[in-house]
C-alpha cells in the first residue's frame, strides 16, 4: 500500500497524518500546495509518476464558504476541475481515490436526512464547486470513495468551537443561527473512518459520514459554552437575520445508514465528539 495525500496543512489532513500510519503502508506522502499545486496538470502528473500510489486521498480544498461567493472561478478550479488531473493520475497507477465532499451539495429543503442518491441542488458557490468535483470522479473513475462530511472541527486550525470561545473574550453576547441543522464532526472521527474504510474495502461509491445525532448551530454553541463554564449569553437568530454572504442549507442532516450497514466505523455522538475535542484542547473548566 502506497498512500498519497493532497492538502498536507489542511484541517483534516493534519489529523490523517496521525491515523494513517496505523495501516502500515509501504510508503506514505503528504503534499502541501507548495509541494504540488493540484491545479497544475504537469505537477500532478509528475507526482503520480514518481510516487506510484495505490491510494490517493484528496484533502485539498477551498473551504471558505463565504469566500467562495466572490471567487467562484477559483473555487470551481480547486474543488472541481483540478480533479481531472488526479483522476488521470489514478488511472495511470490503478489507484483508488478517497475524496471529501459536503452536505452543501444539497439545498436543505428536504424533510428528513439526505440519502446519498438524493437530487443535488447547491445554493452557494462552495456547494456548486464541490458538486463539480463529485461528478467528475463518478463519471471518470470507477475505483473511488466520495465521503460527504459536515460541520468539521479539529485541533489543527481555527473552527466553529474555537471561534465561539474566542468571541466570548470580547463580546458581551453572541448571536448564533438556530434554523440550520447538521452534525458537528471531528477530524479525529473522520480520520478513523478513513482508516476503517481502507481496511474494510466496501463497495466503491458515495458515502455519508457524520457524528451521531444532529443539532443546530445555536444548540451546538450553547453546549460548548456550558461545557467550558462560560456564562456569556447566546441569542438565537434566524439565517435571514444573520445575513451571511453565502446561503446555507437549513437541513444539512446526512443519513449514514449506508455507512453503518457497510459494517464500517461507528462514530460517537456529536456531544461526545465535541467533549473529546474540548478535553484535548484543555477548554473544559470546573462548573
Amino acid at each position: 500500500m502506497r498512500i498519497l495525500c493532497f492538502g498536507k496543512h489542511g484541517l483534516l489532513s493534519s489529523e490523517l497524518q496521525t491515523f494513517l500510519p496505523e495501516l502500515q503502508p509501504a510508503a506514505m506522502q503528504f503534499l502541501s500546495k507548495s509541494d504540488c499545486d493540484i491545479t497544475d496538470e504537469k505537477a500532478v502528473r509528475l507526482v503520480f509518476k514518481r510516487f506510484q500510489p495505490t491510494h490517493v486521498i484528496n484533502a485539498a480544498a477551498y473551504t471558505d464558504v463565504d469566500g467562495c461567493e466572490g471567487n467562484g472561478a477559483t473555487a470551481n478550479m480547486i474543488n472541481g476541475f483540478a480533479l481531472d488531473y488526479m483522476i488521470e493520475g489514478c488511472h495511470s497507477c490503478d489507484a483508488t481515490m478517497i475524496h471529501f465532499s459536503t452536505d452543501y451539495v444539497f439545498n436543505g429543503k428536504k424533510e428528513g436526512p439526505y440519502d446519498e442518491g438524493d437530487d443535488t441542488l447547491p445554493i452557494n458557490a462552495y456547494g456548486e464547486s464541490k458538486l463539480i468535483g463529485e461528478k467528475k470522479i463518478r463519471e471518470q473513475l470507477l475505483s473511488h470513495y466520495i465521503i460527504r462530511i459536515q460541520w468539521v472541527f479539529g485541533t489543527a486550525r481555527k473552527n466553529f468551537i474555537s471561534s465561539i470561545i474566542e468571541a466570548t473574550k470580547t463580546q458581551s453576547e453572541l448571536r448564533v443561527v438556530n434554523d440550520q441543522f447538521g452534525s458537528p464532526t471531528s477530524t479525529t472521527s473522520i480520520s478513523k473512518a478513513v482508516v476503517n474504510l481502507i481496511l474494510n474495502k466496501p463497495a466503491h461509491g458515495t458515502y455519508h459520514f457524520r457524528s451521531l445525532n444532529h443539532t443546530s448551530w445555536y444548540e451546538y454553541a450553547s453546549f460548548v459554552l456550558d461545557q467550558c463554564n462560560i456564562k456569556v449569553p447566546i441569542i438565537p437568530v434566524s439565517s435571514h437575520e444573520y445575513r451571511a454572504k453565502a446561503k446555507r442549507p437549513k437541513n444539512g442532516v446526512l443519513n449514514i445508514a449506508k455507512w453503518i450497514y457497510s459494517d464500517l466505523y461507528t462514530p460517537p455522538t456529536w456531544r461526545r465528539d465535541v467533549m473529546n475535542y474540548l478535553n484535548k484542547k484543555k477548554y473544559m473548566k470546573e462548573k
